[in-house]
């Protein structure tokens, strides 16, 4: 069937596009001192994550326990969770998937540490620390939001050293977030000050004696500056796999493998269409989504179950009717994703399968 025969709202994955871009990227990092690692939370699947390293990444990136579940359980076997786990609960299982496959997390005190210490131990498990750095004071504008002062690392690393069923493993940085900068060269700038306290603060903790084997961080937005960075040891670039809206008019330059297939529904007036996907079908906190090929339609607000699209006067697209398919595109794939059951897998505008979002609603 083509995919246009689908039933709507369905989202619709470019097989073709996506592998390329999984190769585009991959080649670049080949050579490169840096390793890619990329974030999975942007296709939450075991299957898409298995297809990266086989391209040749060391391993994924997740944001979750329950996504690292999904993933060590789906037979992904090196797992870095870029986020801090607390609570008894949480720390608990992360110490059984830690029996599953290489992991590795970050931490920003030193109870939380000593925490998945004592329930590593007790499951006879090992974990991989990363001493978690917030790289905000390096310039105004990337993003402040977890980890310690630069500063105070080395005193955590120490800490984190001395437990059991612990290994210290380096630093992880988080300056991929630079939608702050209005233009590429004044982001690059701001990515590589914060790069650079980062590098600054594992040069004094191997002074110091401990060995830093990594050094994870960046994201889409920045993957060339953060992989030709010297001393950076992973990038976690994952959104180039489906390229959202977003990272379009950032600059990133891959192919849009991801879109949501909808229906026109009603035509209530010659310069409005109405369709069946509002936001429980496609995210919009990161602005409306655009209409894939069609110039001549934007959409104008969402409802939970509709969208509204106006027909712009100055286009000679083709004309639209009740029942006609429309592609939108996100804005951002990785609040897109999580709305959906599956992915409609296609080829050369074929379906080929239908894939499930494994990790769909692991938000623990």
């Amino acid at each position: 069937m083509r995919a246009s025969d689908c039933d709507t709202p369905a989202l619709l994955l470019d097989m073709d596009a996506a592998e390329r871009n999984i190769e585009k990227m991959a080649s670049y990092f080949r050579g490169k001192k840096a390793t890619l690692r990329p974030h999975a939370k942007v296709h939450k699947s075991p299957f898409l994550a298995q297809k990266l390293i086989d391209a040749g990444a060391k391993g994924i990136t997740v944001a979750k326990v329950s996504e690292a579940e999904v993933m060590a359980r789906g037979g992904i076997h090196d797992i870095l969770i870029a986020n801090e786990v607390v609570g008894e609960y949480k720390v608990k299982r992360l110490a059984r998937v830690a029996k599953l496959c290489k992991l590795a997390l970050i931490v920003d005190t030193v109870h939380n540490a000593r925490q998945i210490s004592e329930h590593a131990s007790q499951e006879g498990s090992r974990v991989t620390v990363l001493v978690d750095v917030n790289l905000s004071g390096a310039e105004k504008g990337v993003l402040d939001r977890t980890g310690v002062v630069p500063a105070d690392a080395l005193a955590l690393a120490r800490e984190v050293s001395k437990m059991s069923n612990l290994e210290f493993g380096g630093l992880m940085g988080y300056e991929g977030s630079l939608s702050a900068f209005p233009d590429a060269a004044t982001k690059v700038v701001a990515c590589k000050k914060a790069l650079g306290v980062l590098m600054e603060t594992a040069r004094t903790i191997t002074n110091s004696g401990l060995e830093v084997r990594t050094v994870s961080s960046s994201g889409t937005m920045s993957y060339k500056t953060a992989a030709e960075f010297p001393g950076v040891t992973e990038v976690q670039a994952g959104g180039y796999l489906f390229m959202d809206i977003g990272y379009r008019n950032a600059g990133v330059d891959f192919e849009t493998s991801l879109t949501l297939l909808t229906t026109v529904v009603s035509n209530p007036r010659p310069d409005k269409l109405i369709v069946d996907a509002g936001y429980k079908a496609i995210s919009a906190e990161s602005g409306l989504p655009g209409v894939k090929g069609r110039p001549d339609l934007e959409v104008t607000s969402l409802n939970a179950e509709h969208g509204h699209l106006a027909v712009k006067g100055g286009f000679a697209g083709p004309s639209t009717s009740v029942e006609d398919k429309l592609e939108l595109l996100p804005t951002h794939a990785d609040t897109t994703t999580c709305l959906h059951d599956e992915y409609v897998l296609l080829r050369g505008g074929e379906v080929e399968s239908w894939l499930p979002i494994a990790g769909r609603g692991k938000l623990q």
